[in-house]
């Protein structure tokens, strides 16, 4: 009888141990099957939203940092930057070196050409001066030797002028005129004016020119400003 009731007491506690794991095994996938609806429910809520792109990096302006500001400025530079653009156009044929395929620089004929002075002319709107010369102003005054002061001046325009006759003149200047004063070579059919002046004695040539040698023999020869008053000029000293 006691061994019976050992058994029964062993049978009921094994029971209840079963029923413990069931109910804790029962408990625990209660348990996780909610914490898998609370964890997909929560995803279902989260929405995704872009990223926006960072924003961009700052240009660097390359500007031109000043060596020595105090001398020199920097020019100012716009929000641009620096352009590079295409060489302009010379304003005439004399203001850009010619290449030797081009040949030597083309003359226009001048006519009608007007004395300003013994170097001088004014012809078409263009105001030339004879290149490698000292042009003789009109007023100039000369003295001989012999101390007879004479107007060499109006001597040397007019001989310049009687040269001339109104012929036209060969002369290298800009297609057109300007205002400023064209320095330049010209010529009377083959014959160079300057040389021609200077020959004569009527204008001086530029030191170290290519008519000092002309103008040295003119000395000698006492001709033009150099030699003795004319005819006319002694006769209305007298």
């Amino acid at each position: 009888m006691r061994k019976a009731g050992i058994a029964v007491a062993l049978t009921g506690l094994a029971a209840a141990t079963l029923t413990g794991v069931f109910a804790r095994d029962h408990i625990l996938a209660v348990d996780l099957a909610a914490q898998k609806a609370s964890e997909a429910a929560t995803a279902a809520r989260i929405v995704e939203r872009p990223v926006p792109p960072p924003p961009p990096l700052p240009e660097v302006s390359r500007r031109i940092r000043p060596v020595v500001p105090d001398v020199v400025a920097a020019p100012p530079v716009g929000e641009g930057g620096l352009e590079r653009v295409d060489p302009r156009d010379p304003l005439g044929p004399l203001g850009r070196a010619r290449s030797l395929s081009e040949g030597p620089p083309k003359e226009t004929i001048l006519y009608r050409p007007t004395t300003a002075g013994a170097g001088r002319f004014e012809a078409q709107g263009y105001s030339v001066r004879l290149e490698g010369v000292q042009p003789t102003d009109v007023g100039e005054n000369c003295t001989t030797p012999e101390g007879l002061s004479w107007p060499c001046g109006i001597h040397a325009r007019t001989a310049f002028r009687n040269w001339l006759r109104g012929r036209a003149l060969n002369c290298v200047v800009p297609p057109v005129p300007g205002q400023a004063e064209h320095v330049t070579g010209c010529t009377l059919g083959k014959e160079d004016a300057a040389e021609w002046l200077v020959s004569h004695g009527w204008v001086r040539a530029e030191p170290n020119g290519s008519y000092v040698e002309a103008e040295e023999v003119a000395r000698k020869a006492r001709l033009g400003l150099f030699g003795p008053a004319p005819i006319t000029s002694r006769q209305s000293g007298d």
